[in-house]
């Protein structure tokens, strides 16, 4: 190789190193919250990514996150924009509208894409149909999955443990729900 080829092939790897570093350092950084939760080894994946949408492990984001990923298996739908959902149910606040989070997660629906709609009711109750096809399930909680969630939530609240406990019961029972049978959690009916 002669010494003017060794120099122009010197000069291109600094030039292409320079702007690599150049367009590197103009990139921005964004920086997402650092939620709240305590990773086991045997939590499923999709776990950690409902953890950071929500901010923390609760029962009713993965009660949220397997009904709509049950919703959609049943309507052989994609997600994102195949799909409408309609979830029922008393959501006036925490720890009951962290449901809404899973659906929006596990479907891809949100109410900034107008197909999550949300109806405050007595009930819950979630819709999700395939716009595609016309598909449609209906898809209930069991009351256990409900006497799981709730009573052993407002059990909880009464004990007068320390904060770091709590944080482990409720991370405890939403993994429970993680792990239960799709058939020990909620009734899936199609729409005809």
């Amino acid at each position: 190789m002669s010494r003017t080829s060794l120099l122009f092939s010197l000069c291109l790897i600094f030039s292409v190193v320079a702007i690599s570093l150049a367009a590197t350092s103009t990139k921005q950084t964004i920086k997402l919250p650092k939620p709240h939760y305590h990773q086991e080894a045997a939590d499923p994946a999709w776990l950690q990514s409902a953890v950071q949408f929500h901010g923390h492990l609760g029962p009713a984001i993965v009660f949220g996150v397997r009904t709509g990923s049950a919703g959609l298996d049943a309507v052989q739908a994609q997600g994102y924009f195949d799909i409408e959902v309609t979830a029922q149910g008393p959501f006036t606040g925490p720890p009951q509208s962290c449901i809404l989070d899973g659906l929006q997660l596990s479907t891809g629906a949100t109410l900034g894409k107008h197909n999550l709609k949300v109806v405050v009711s007595d009930d819950y109750v979630f819709t999700i149909k395939n716009k595609r096809t016309g598909k449609t399930a209906e898809i209930r909680p069991t009351v256990e999955l409900l006497k799981l969630m709730w009573s052993r939530l407002e059990a909880d609240d009464h004990d007068q443990g320390d904060a770091h406990d709590e944080i482990h019961r409720v991370e405890a029972i939403a993994r429970e729900i993680a792990d239960m049978p799709q058939e020990e959690i909620m009734i899936i009916k199609m729409i005809p």
